[in-house]
């Protein structure tokens, strides 16, 4: 974005950069389309056009935009300069608490325990005989 305040620079210079566009549109679609001539140069007549109207609106809105955080700027200056001074810090103080009882992990897990087992359920010691030394023994992935 420019800094200059001179309106007809900055519209030359939106005009120029459009006028490229439309010249870069119409060569685009002369060497990869595959229409006429014509064609071209209308489409880069159209692409010059948006490009040169929205391209000023949008250095209007932008010179706008500057022009209104310059405002801003200079508002924020007038209160800084009229706001009163800060007030003082409070002191502050050192509390050094006593430490806190540590438990060690046993005796916390002593008193979570919520669900104690009550009595050997019926088949859990023939399930446990029954359990023997099985064990799988799949096919070798040589298939």
């Amino acid at each position: 974005m420019t800094t200059s305040t001179d309106k007809s620079a900055d519209t030359a210079r939106v005009w120029k950069r459009a006028a490229y566009g439309g010249l870069v549109v119409a060569g685009v679609i002369l060497v990869f389309g595959q229409t006429s001539f014509m064609t071209a140069v209308v489409a880069g007549l159209v692409a010059f056009a948006a490009g040169g109207y929205l391209g000023g609106r949008m250095t209007a809105a932008a010179q706008q935009a500057e022009a209104r955080g310059n405002l801003a700027e200079d508002i924020r200056a007038d209160v800084a300069q009229s706001a009163p001074a800060p007030m003082a810090e409070p002191e502050v103080v050192n509390v050094v608490a006593e430490p806190e009882r540590v438990e060690t992990v046993a005796e916390a897990a002593e008193e979570m325990k919520l669900v104690q087992p009550s009595k050997v359920l019926p088949g859990e010691a023939e399930l446990a005989a029954r359990k023997g030394t099985w064990r799988y023994e799949g096919n070798s992935a040589t298939a």
